[in-house]
């Protein structure tokens, strides 16, 4: 998953000392508001999401769409 995320550089002076020739930060912990929207799914992450909930699409999709999934499986199998 890829997420744009900005920290203020406030913070990192907090947390960062440098020592001429590394900088080295303690860790960042801190909450990050993220906009759903701004998140971006890989082709792994996606993966991932159907392997684990898998019977519960299935389950939603017969549910909600069945009609129209019969409708495909027929033109496929004719």
């Amino acid at each position: 998953m890829k997420v744009s995320v900005h920290i203020n550089y406030r913070k990192l002076e907090e947390i960062c000392q440098a020592d001429g020739e590394y900088v080295i930060c303690d860790d960042y912990n801190d909450e990050i508001e993220i906009d759903p929207a701004d998140v971006v799914l890989d082709f792994q992450d996606l993966e991932y999401l159907i392997d684990e909930y898998l019977d519960d699409v299935l389950k939603i999709m017969n549910k909600k769409y069945r009609n129209e999934i019969q409708k495909l499986l027929e033109k496929v199998t004719v």
